[in-house]
């Protein structure tokens, strides 16, 4: 796949087994000029992804027009939509160097941000370079598109994109205590062999998500990874399209918005956050530079 040379380059590159997820907003009474001269310190390679949030966006005069903050979603289940102004997702293939890697950041950031959330992320099981795993045990990203499908569900026109970063927290004592028919019906494959169930319920987790059903175009490309921590375990979600409806018609879907019937994945985890975030291509030099 020959990669748009507009985007931001770790977007669509191959994933790396260990990330760090950093959500910051943004401090009072800034200078805008030493803002944006800041950020151009920011070096857009392999190893980080970037997005802004509505506040930043209006403080840097970037209007992009279908845009717009997570929505608070009327629904049996708790979505919170806690936002944020900056997103920094760092990657490496070795934990230490996402951390020594995130600390220059972090500190440049200093005088404008303060860190809202840090969640520190990791590959479980699967091939070297294949698809990791829920904790669950059960493969995520199986669905992503591919090659060409693949710009096409995430690239936008100038290069930029979308990205959603939703934060679940696993009960895994509720999860393993499932016969194992249960686990698969919860998520709508085998274990064993990663195939779909054809008897699988409607509120598994694959017919709520099924992109072949909805009446847009729902493929999105999903990076997400697991986490633990001492305040548990679960999964940050994190996908990119090119279009915020794509997740949201999902999303909707699995909050049984349409029919009532709420994904199973709500039985055993919970949504800690949710974000979505602009991700603006490497030619806004203006901001941000191409290492």
């Amino acid at each position: 796949m020959r990669l748009p040379v507009s985007i931001q380059p770790a977007i669509l590159e191959k994933s790396m087994p260990f990330g760090r997820f950093i959500i910051f907003s943004l401090k009072s009474g800034i200078n805008l000029s030493d803002l944006k001269n800041t950020l151009t310190f920011i070096e857009l390679n392999k190893h980080i992804i970037v997005g802004f949030g509505e506040k930043l966006m209006q403080k840097l005069t970037i209007e992009v027009e279908d845009y717009r903050l997570f929505p608070q979603l009327d629904a049996s289940v708790e979505i919170p939509a806690t936002h944020g102004d900056l997103f920094v997702f760092m990657r490496d293939g070795e934990p230490g160097m996402v951390t020594v890697n995130s600390l220059p950041i972090k500190n440049i950031l200093k005088p404008f941000f303060d860190i809202q959330l840090q969640v520190d992320g990791f590959k479980y099981l699967g091939e070297p370079d294949g698809y990791g795993h829920d904790l669950t045990g059960y493969e995520d990203g199986t669905e992503n598109p591919l090659v060409d499908d693949a710009v096409n569900a995430v690239v936008r026109k100038d290069g930029s994109t979308f990205v959603q970063v939703q934060q679940w927290k696993h009960d895994l004592g509720i999860f393993n205590s499932f016969s194992q028919q249960l686990k698969d019906h919860t998520i709508g494959r085998r274990l064993s062999d990663n195939k779909e169930l054809n008897d699988a319920p409607a509120s598994s987790h694959v017919n709520r998500t099924d992109q072949s059903t909805f009446e847009i175009e729902a493929d999105i490309l999903r990076r997400s990874l697991p986490w633990a921590n001492e305040h548990g375990e679960g999964l940050v979600f994190m996908s990119f399209c090119e279009n915020l409806d794509r997740f949201e018609v999902q999303m909707r879907r699995m909050a049984g918005l349409n029919d009532g019937i709420t994904d199973a994945l709500f039985t055993f985890s919970k949504i800690l956050n949710s974000a979505y975030f602009y991700c603006p291509p490497v030619t806004m030099d203006f901001v941000l530079k191409l290492d």
